[in-house]
């Protein structure tokens, strides 16, 4: 499973990591940056590491599991 992690700095000093699940495929680092910089200046949430007021980073993770034992 693929998820965009997006990495804010926030204005208690911290740093506020947002997950996204299953981001498009032909998604491109100029889109995150515009859809990262718009939450920051609109405020659209506040944390308990504070509001996001700075873009850290951002990267697509891809994790694969696979199931070596099941019992039901």
């Amino acid at each position: 499973m693929k998820t965009l992690q997006m990495t804010f700095a926030t204005d208690f000093g911290k740093n506020y990591q947002f997950s996204i699940a299953n981001p498009k495929e032909e998604i491109t680092a100029q889109t995150v940056e515009n859809v990262m910089q718009t939450i920051i200046d609109r405020q659209y949430f506040e944390t308990p590491a504070g509001r996001p007021v700075a873009i850290k980073s951002a990267k697509i993770v891809d994790r694969v599991e696979s199931i070596i034992l099941k019992k039901d």
